[in-house]
């Protein structure tokens, strides 16, 4: 009976490990923050060439990504998005509609759309990957809930072409979730119609070089900007005389603060630094070739990053902000805008509705410029003084819809 109750205890036992072997092994939970930010660092983004593993977390480290990334989210951020409904040939705000106060005010309880619209612009830079689950009642969407990239373990494709979201929850739970219920962002498309490309991933040689030039140049101050001393001793010394004399000299004189330190040899030690000069080394240049890459790689012009060679004039800056407009804001905005009407939207109102992002906060010149903007378009008849008023954040007047050219209003004024 004895040797059957330790039967059962050893087989309990074995049960347990092997159920905590699988956890370890297969429950990203079971895992510290320290242990999960460590494995991001060597398995995130895979080693480079240059022996510095890149991910889409140490890229952010990179100051001109960051300035990048930082750029785009801020444009995306500062722009109303608005729902508009089609009257005929008219269109008007959707003030009524509920979906309208999520996409300009508010898409959950803790976030606003600037946030929120932020975020999602700064997952499709670094992860070309936007997830947001959308709380529903019914076919109406009540809430838009951000979700980790990293949450998303696999997206599959169905044989009727509908797509399932594979999603880890807080818990460390796989949950099947219909692809209804994901409001999704893709950037740039490649070989997956479903998945956008991870521009990181791709590109992480081309960043794993200045990352690792900028790890050069910390421990090259942190040296004193000496890359190493060989001391030279006349005689041979023992391993336990080696050992003190190598710990004495780099507890004394190692670290930046110690440069200017005087330093005192005996015994006949002689002492050389090897010299290397980052200008030789053409640290600089190569900093340069990698900002310019960086700054091509998220379209933002040089000037925004409040960089580059030569210093822009009033006309070139001009051009550089209306071309970052053109090519770098519009496909951005359109991106979402598209991606609102088909995830966000019911079939029927499809038809009369429509996200729209005001972009006229960038495309604002002078005070003379806006006037002679407006002149002309109130004279062609194309604007109505009101709808003027209302670029300028002011009040209609009474008339003031009339499409009423100022030539017309002089001539009546003559006929009478």
């Amino acid at each position: 009976m004895l040797h059957y109750k330790c039967g059962i205890i050893n087989v309990m036992k074995a049960i347990r490990y092997i159920r905590n072997v699988f956890n370890a092994l297969f429950r990203p939970s079971a895992l510290t923050a320290a242990q999960e930010e460590m494995l991001r660092e060597i398995y995130g983004g895979g080693a480079t060439y240059s022996g510095i593993s890149v991910n889409p977390d140490s890229a952010m480290k990179l100051i001109t990504v960051h300035s990048c990334v930082k750029i785009l989210a801020e444009t995306v951020k500062q722009l109303p998005l608005h729902l508009y409904k089609r009257n005929g040939q008219k269109r008007e705000k959707a003030l009524d509609h509920p979906l309208y106060s999520l996409l300009h005010d508010q898409p959950n309880s803790w976030m606003t759309s600037s946030e929120f619209w932020g975020m999602a612009q700064t997952h499709i830079s670094l992860r070309g990957n936007f997830y947001a689950y959308k709380a529903t009642i019914g076919e109406r969407v009540k809430e838009l809930i951000p979700l980790d990239p990293d949450s998303i373990v696999k997206i599959e494709q169905l044989p009727d072409y509908s797509l399932k979201y594979h999603v880890k929850d807080i818990w460390g739970n796989i949950r099947e979730l219909d692809g209804s219920k994901i409001f999704h962002l893709r950037g740039l498309l490649l070989n997956k119609s479903y998945m956008g490309l991870n521009p990181i991933e791709y590109l992480r040689e081309a960043l794993g070089i200045p990352l690792a030039g900028e790890r050069f140049v910390a421990k090259y101050f942190g040296k004193g900007l000496h890359p190493g001393a060989v001391i030279k001793h006349p005689l041979n010394l023992s391993v336990k005389a080696h050992s003190d004399l190598r710990t004495a000299l780099k507890e004394k004189y190692a670290g930046l603060g110690n440069v200017h330190e005087l330093m005192l040899l005996d015994e006949g030690m002689d002492i050389v630094f090897p010299q290397v000069k980052l200008v030789d080394a053409q640290f600089l240049e190569q900093m340069k070739f990698s900002e310019s890459q960086i700054a091509g790689l998220f379209r933002v012009p040089l000037m925004l990053l409040q960089t580059g060679d030569k210093t822009p004039t009033y006309a070139s800056s001009e051009q550089f902000m209306l071309s970052f407009v053109i090519h770098t804001v519009m496909p951005m905005l359109v991106n979402i805008e598209k991606a609102i009407t088909r995830d966000l939207l019911t079939s029927s109102e499809k038809k009369a509705y429509y996200p729209k992002f005001s972009v006229n906060a960038l495309l604002r010149g002078s005070m003379k410029e806006r006037a002679d903007f407006y002149r002309e378009m109130v004279n062609a008849e194309i604007m109505s003084p009101n709808e003027c008023r209302a670029l300028e954040d002011l009040n209609p007047y009474d008339g003031g819809d009339e499409y009423r050219t100022r030539t017309s209003t002089v001539r009546e004024q003559k006929n009478e």
